[in-house]
């Protein structure tokens, strides 16, 4: 199993998120020789996996009286040699998915992957075109915009059960792409600063 995390800042007036990701250097599994391990679970026996991601999603926004929304993506990158393909999952890195800003928060949607929902005033989530019931898209990047109809759902915590963002049963080999959006929306009533949270990404092969 690969994991990696990110870090997501949110600033408020301005509302600064900033997601972080977390990738944990340990191989799920390491190329092995010829004859070792299970054969036709993987093409010539090699299992190796990694992921990445391009960095810390930063969201801005500058809130007014009504919900101010801005909507960034995250480029997650999964590479694995095996035949049988990989799942890309998250969880935030605490037992809270809001976003912290010391005695302050926003919190995650209520969305989920099967019924998400459009972002309302003070609340985050993230979404991927095309999965579940999150509809085709196509989600663009946004600044300091009204909300919108676009649906999201909030990221599990540390100790729910794993969000899954692709499964594949093919060898990924050159390296296939998930395109994680989030979203944030914040009023007046939030105080400013920096709000943060730390996500994990976890691939492990199928």
């Amino acid at each position: 199993m690969k994991r990696t995390s990110k870090t997501i800042q949110y600033v408020v007036a301005g509302i600064f998120i900033a997601i972080g990701m977390l990738f944990p250097a340990a191989a799920l599994a390491a190329d092995g020789q010829y004859g070792e391990g299970d054969y036709g679970a993987c093409t010539y026996n090699t299992c190796g996996i990694t992921v990445s991601s391009s960095g810390t999603v930063n969201l801005t926004i500058i809130p007014g009286s009504s919900a101010t929304c801005t909507t960034q993506k995250d480029s997650v990158v999964v590479t694995t040699d095996a035949s049988t393909g990989y799942n890309l999952s998250m969880n935030n890195a605490a037992t809270t998915s809001s976003l912290l800003n010391g005695g302050s928060s926003i919190a995650t949607t209520s969305g989920t992957q099967v019924s998400p929902i459009a972002l309302t005033a003070n609340t985050w989530g993230y979404r991927i075109d095309g999965l579940a019931g999150f509809g085709a898209g196509p989600t663009a990047a946004s600044s300091n915009t009204a909300a919108s109809a676009t649906s999201f759902a909030g990221i599990p915590t540390s100790a729910q059960p794993a969000a899954t963002l692709a499964a594949t049963t093919v060898a990924a080999g050159s390296g296939e792409t998930t395109s994680v959006w989030y979203g944030a929306c914040a009023n007046t009533t939030l105080p400013a600063g920096t709000y943060t949270s730390t996500i994990i990404y976890t691939a492990v092969v199928n």
